[in-house]
């Protein structure tokens, strides 16, 4: 039990950057329940009310599987896939119903189901399906159907402290969008959801960057470097002189936190106390185009599905600062 508790810790880490003692491990979450290693020969129905059992070996099973696992027990991310991914559901998915950990990876996929009844509730099946159906119908890696999960989880828990239905997808006068547009407390706020995993399982890792034209120590760069440099176009998705919100899912074996700190305010913050971080010039936040960011709010994705949000670092060179009751507001966000 140990090694299933130790495994299933890693696996949920990985993709939501959840906290091992939030879960617990099934012996029915060990294993792949893949035809190559569990099928009989056996000839089943296919029913309405009960889900297929195993039958001869082969893809197309596994296909049948799924096809019934979407339709029963998630209809609203069935009614997001398009003709193609009716007949085959994407890779990602299977990932997430048949892999090591499904009967975690199902149950996750259920509560994202009922958050997009929420939202097809407060908007329209139109507009959500308009926002979602070609990443919902391409996602073809966990990682990519972990992102998808995340942002619907935020959209929804966010768009539930705003009076008015939430916006998918606002343009720029650029051309670029960011992820949703909500009213919290009179204030219009943007937000962008964006999810990296660390990819680090454990050796050796910087904590700092080294000084320049020194030797490059034998381990892994420092990960508030990764962040950085996938952060550094973000504010190009935002509208200018608005409240903006960059919401981020960091899943880390780390430390999340002191990593997203190290990237935003600079790689000697890390040494900061937590309520008194001064800003650095290697920080994204002193960057003349990142002051389009109000504020980056580390977040997370509980076992029962609920959003967490951790801590909102707020950019002091902001041109619109993020007011106390809003930043109140989001922290209670569920």
């Amino acid at each position: 039990m140990l090694c299933v508790r130790r495994g299933f810790t890693r696996w949920i880490e990985k993709v939501f950057g959840i906290r091992a003692r939030c879960c617990s491990a099934t012996a029915g979450g060990v294993g792949r329940p893949t035809l190559e290693t569990h099928a009989t020969d056996a000839q089943v129905s296919l029913s309405d009310d009960m889900e297929p059992k195993r039958e001869p070996k082969g893809m197309w099973c596994e296909r049948r599987r799924a096809v019934w696992f979407f339709k029963r027990r998630c209809p609203h991310i069935w009614n997001l896939f398009n003709q193609r991914a009716r007949r085959c559901p994407p890779d990602g998915f299977a990932e997430f119903i048949f892999g090591p950990w499904a009967a975690e990876g199902r149950g996750h996929l259920q509560l994202a189901d009922s958050r997009i009844h929420n939202l097809v509730t407060r908007t329209s099946p139109v507009a959500v399906g308009d926002t979602y159906r070609r990443d919902f119908s391409g996602a073809n890696t966990e990682n990519k159907v972990a992102e998808l999960l995340c942002e619907i989880t935020l959209v929804d828990a966010i768009g539930g402290v705003s009076p008015v239905a939430p916006v998918f997808r606002p343009a720029t006068p650029i051309g670029t969008e960011c992820d949703f547009k909500v009213v919290v407390n009179g204030y219009d706020l943007y937000g962008e959801s964006k999810r990296f995993e660390d990819a680090w399982t454990g050796g050796k890792r910087s904590i700092e960057k080294s000084p320049p034209g020194s030797t490059m120590p034998r381990a892994k760069r420092p990960r508030a470097m990764d962040l950085y440099s996938k952060l550094r176009e973000v504010p190009r998705q935002f509208p200018m002189n608005t409240l903006n919100v960059l919401f981020l899912f960091q899943p880390s074996l780390g430390n999340a936190p002191v990593y997203i700190r190290q990237a935003l305010y600079g790689d000697a913050s890390w040494s900061n106390e937590l309520d008194n971080v001064v800003l650095h010039d290697d920080g994204l936040y002193a960057l003349s185009d990142w002051r389009a960011i109000s504020a980056c709010a580390h977040c997370q994705v509980k076992c029962d599905g609920s959003l967490f949000i951790g801590k909102i670092w707020r950019n002091p060179m902001a041109k619109v600062p993020v007011p106390n009751i809003v930043s109140d507001r989001l922290a209670v966000a569920r």
